[in-house]
């Protein structure tokens, strides 16, 4: 007899593989085949993992067709499997594997759109925040701006890309109806992927104001930060770029110390 450890692993190498002959001799049949009951549960397995995928990634979905869409699915399973029982958080190496699964073709740009439809996951999900106000950079004494460092809001996320991500996204939602043609070369986009409400809203941002928010959210102060956007973008614009983020609400709180923020996640 095996011990129910060995039983379990082998199981689940049965639901992972394609044959089933390991753990057989242990299921009864009670009126379905052994290798039918494997089956019926292999078939659950790889189905609602690759329709929830799918919900997380529906451009992905859409540009690559729904069959191709299901064994990349299918590859992603093999190489990531689920180890939570909560299937929202299987999307968060799609865009390494399909990195890798496309490098050298025409189709390495889908690792760029995984990445920011998974950053509209996250944000869809991420807490709730109040911005932050004006207010409280009036009341910083002028000597100690460059001290300053900034907490990113929770729903925030920046996405680096070489491709026009944003125009890939937005003509492949299901409200879109136009026939546009898109070239992969005609821009890179440095995006800003942000919730409004119950909405998502992608920004491709100036060179600058992205490194300067990406600085800020990897903890240097804005001096530090305005180095790093200065050296990006030769027209750079602190101003302007500060302006715009509290327009965006991208960041909720500031501090002149190089702790952690109270509350905030190490």
């Amino acid at each position: 007899m095996l011990g129910l450890r060995d039983l379990q692993f082998r199981f689940a190498a049965a639901l992972f593989g394609d044959s089933a002959e390991s753990i057989t001799p242990w299921i009864v049949a009670g009126g379905i085949e052994p290798e039918a009951r494997v089956r019926i549960y292999r078939n659950n397995l790889r189905i609602g993992f690759a329709k929830a995928l799918a919900l997380a990634f529906p451009v992905i979905e859409r540009l690559v067709g729904s069959e191709y869409f299901e064994q990349l699915a299918r590859e992603f399973q093999a190489a990531h499997p689920s180890r939570c029982g909560n299937l929202h958080f299987i999307g968060a190496p799609f865009s390494g594997f399909l990195q890798r699964r496309m490098r050298g073709s025409g189709y390495v740009y889908l690792a760029d759109v995984a990445a920011v439809e998974w950053a509209c996951q996250e944000v869809a999900v991420a807490a709730e925040a109040n911005t932050l106000s004006v207010r409280r950079l009036e009341d910083v004494a002028p000597e100690d701006y460059a001290l300053l460092r900034f907490r990113m809001h929770p729903a925030c996320r920046l996405v680096r890309t070489g491709y026009p991500v944003v125009r890939i996204w937005q003509v492949n939602q299901p409200e879109y109806t136009g026939t546009e043609q898109i070239h992969l070369d005609a821009s890179a986009d440095l995006v800003l992927v942000r919730r409004l409400g119950h909405y998502l809203e992608l920004n491709a941002l100036p060179r600058g104001e992205f490194e300067l928010f990406a600085a800020l959210e990897g903890g240097r102060t804005l001096g530090e930060a305005l180095e790093v956007a200065a050296a990006s973008q030769a027209d750079f614009d602190l101003g302007r770029a500060v302006r715009h983020a509290l327009t965006l609400g991208v960041f909720i709180d500031i501090t002149t110390h190089s702790l952690p923020f109270a509350g905030a996640t190490p």
